[in-house]
């Protein structure tokens, strides 16, 4: 079985890493809510372990 490259986790990843930047005022984008970009970021690191992993 062919593996895919895990999309949704890495535009998670993204997500969470621009929304974490962005609330330590490293970069200047409105949000409000300070733990969901780090909940994003473990989300997305484990949906990518797993899926490299082959689980």
């Amino acid at each position: 079985m062919k593996r895919r490259f895990p999309t949704f986790a890495t535009i998670l990843l993204l997500v969470g890493v621009v929304w974490l930047l962005s609330d330590l005022k490293l970069l200047a984008i409105p949000v409000s809510f300070p733990w969901i970009p780090a909940i994003l970021i473990i989300v997305a690191l484990g949906m990518i372990s797993n899926r490299l992993n082959g689980r």
